[in-house]
């Protein structure tokens, strides 16, 4: 940890190093959950940089390791859309009531028309509420 403060330096704005982190979930757009080897706090964007060590600490390379998928596994948790046809690289959404995925052209829904949706709900889930 880096407790050195500089002359002119305002040590709120100037918060201490305190190691390389792993990002560990994306909270909002500026905000970061960030996980130390010991404990796990939130960060602005604007207070991160890449780690440029050339030798990552042993518990981020194991980190790392554990985050990576096996690409034999990936064949049975492909997306399907209810049309029974493959992702392929095509815009999907998911309902957010029932978990299924839905092709984009398949409910008429475009990707800029997403991004105004802040939760998703089916044909299906919207039959069952009536």
């Amino acid at each position: 940890m880096d407790t050195a403060v500089l002359k002119g330096k305002c040590r709120k704005l100037c918060s201490p190093w305190k190691g390389p982190g792993v990002i560990s979930k994306k909270l909002s757009a500026y905000l970061y959950q960030v996980k130390l080897r010991n404990s796990v706090f939130v960060v602005n964007h604007d207070r991160m940089m890449p780690c440029r060590d050339r030798r990552l600490p042993a518990w981020i390379v194991q980190h790392r390791s554990q985050d990576q998928v096996d690409p034999d596994n990936l064949e049975d948790e492909e997306l399907h859309c209810v049309c029974e046809k493959p992702w392929q690289g095509r815009f999907m959404i998911q309902c957010d009531f029932c978990d299924k995925w839905y092709h984009g052209s398949c409910v008429n829904i475009s990707p800029s028309d997403a991004l105004d949706i802040d939760k998703y709900r089916c044909g299906a889930c919207r039959k069952n509420i009536s």
